[in-house]
């Protein structure tokens, strides 16, 4: 099963929780991603800290063994459909983890995340929680 893993649990990894290290380090390769929109939250997050030099050579190190999925036409028309329904309904959620919904559903793949609060209201969204 091919799974993109959200930025909570990419942080996770990279502060050596037991756990997500274990389950990371024994799935197959060739079957995680991440996205763009978690490549820019892990920036963002290394440049808000106060050891940005250290942050962004961790960061860049763990996504460089990762496939970066893009935004896409596909993603989009995605977006566009689930934030109106979200709307609709009165239960709005960010847009860059709508974002990130959009892509994993794009490409029929699973989230690995923590956040479910957030994800479990988008409708086909197949998550995967290993914590």
């Amino acid at each position: 099963m091919n799974i993109v893993i959200d930025s909570d649990i990419l942080i996770y990894f990279l502060k050596g929780q037991v756990e997500i290290v274990e389950k990371l380090s024994n799935y197959p390769a060739e079957n995680l991603f991440t996205t763009r929109i978690n490549y820019t939250e892990l920036l963002y997050g290394a440049y808000n800290s106060s050891k940005i030099k250290y942050n962004l050579s961790k960061i860049t190190a763990l996504l460089a063994m990762l496939p970066i999925l893009e935004f896409d036409q596909q993603s989009s028309v995605i977006f566009a459909q689930d934030k109106a329904g979200l709307r609709r309904q009165g239960n709005m959620i960010a847009d860059m983890d709508l974002m990130i919904a959009s892509i994993t559903k794009a490409n029929g793949f699973s989230l690995a995340t923590n956040n479910g609060k957030h994800f479990e209201r988008i409708e086909n969204l197949n998550l995967v929680r290993w914590l």
